[in-house]
């Protein structure tokens, strides 16, 4: 690796990062992927399977987010900083998580409860502090 390229998820194993982000209380899963749906890293005890069909949900609502941007009178193309997806006993929340990477945790509480807004301001922490590690270079296209 040259002395100028900063590590990434794409590079480095960020395992440890998310499985941290599990030992918060009610947080259950946490998986870091790439914009377009690549798996970078996922918490331990998570199958992968699963882990691979939370990227690819998790980054359809992603693009759904820019697409409607221009709603909330931002600019086209805006990548959301945060979606949160309530179910009944429980939340996702997906959050932009460095360029390329978006990372989603899954936390056993309703959005309402303090749980959540924990869990939340842990993954923004962890977020605001390691977004160059959490990023994804961007992948080139197969010609």
């Amino acid at each position: 690796m040259s002395e100028q390229q900063q590590p990434t998820a794409d590079t480095h194993d960020m395992t440890w990062v998310l499985t941290r982000l599990t030992q918060e209380k009610d947080v259950l899963h946490a998986v870091l992927f790439t914009t377009d749906g690549l798996v970078l890293a996922h918490s331990e005890g998570l199958h992968r399977d699963v882990a691979d069909r939370v990227a690819a949900s998790s980054c359809s609502l992603f693009s759904l987010g820019r697409g409607i941007a221009e709603f909330a009178q931002t600019p086209a193309g805006e990548a959301p900083r945060k979606i949160i997806i309530d179910l009944p006993d429980s939340c996702v929340l997906v959050f932009g998580a460095g360029h390329n990477s978006v990372l989603a945790v899954s936390v056993s509480a309703e959005m309402t409860e303090p749980e959540v807004a924990v869990a939340s301001a842990a993954t923004i922490k962890t977020i605001k502090g390691l977004a160059p590690a959490l990023s994804a270079r961007t992948r080139a296209r197969a010609s």
